[in-house]
């Protein structure tokens, strides 16, 4: 598992900023659209950075 520090944003709002454990980008990826459809929110960016 690698650790990625993520960040979500909808226009200059954060809405989501955490380290997430993962196997891959991808992984990250999905747990953050989970994440998303469960608070309804939508969003404009997504930073993902291998820590």
């Amino acid at each position: 598992m690698n650790e990625y520090k993520v960040t979500v944003k909808n226009g200059s709002m954060v809405l989501l900023s955490e380290i997430i454990k993962a196997e891959d980008e991808r992984e990250v990826l999905g747990i953050i659209l989970i994440k998303s459809e469960l608070f309804n929110q939508s969003f404009t960016d997504i930073r993902i950075l291998e820590k």
